[in-house]
């Protein structure tokens, strides 16, 4: 139990930022531009608290952090095709 217990503590605040993000997106449904302003914030976000969790556990390094922001890219394009149909 105090495994799930320390791993929920890490996780919760990146479900936090997914979860912020998720409702910013839908209340700003008629705002095309401060929707794409919250994903790319979501995006930093997410990277910023990988790098954190992962230098929390000592094994923070270059192809981890490039790991992180490889995703965010990937979300980023996704989004911004979806929204802009580039």
């Amino acid at each position: 139990m105090n495994k799930i217990t320390h791993h929920l503590r890490h996780y919760l605040p990146l479900l936090g930022i997914i979860f912020a993000g998720l409702v910013g997106f839908w209340i700003f449904s008629y705002d095309m531009v401060f929707q794409l302003a919250i994903v790319v914030a979501v995006a930093a976000s997410y990277i910023s608290w990988g790098i954190i969790h992962h230098h929390m556990h000592n094994d923070l390094n270059l192809s981890v952090v490039l790991e992180y922001i490889a995703v965010a890219v990937v979300g980023l394009v996704l989004v911004f095709t979806l929204l802009l149909g580039v």
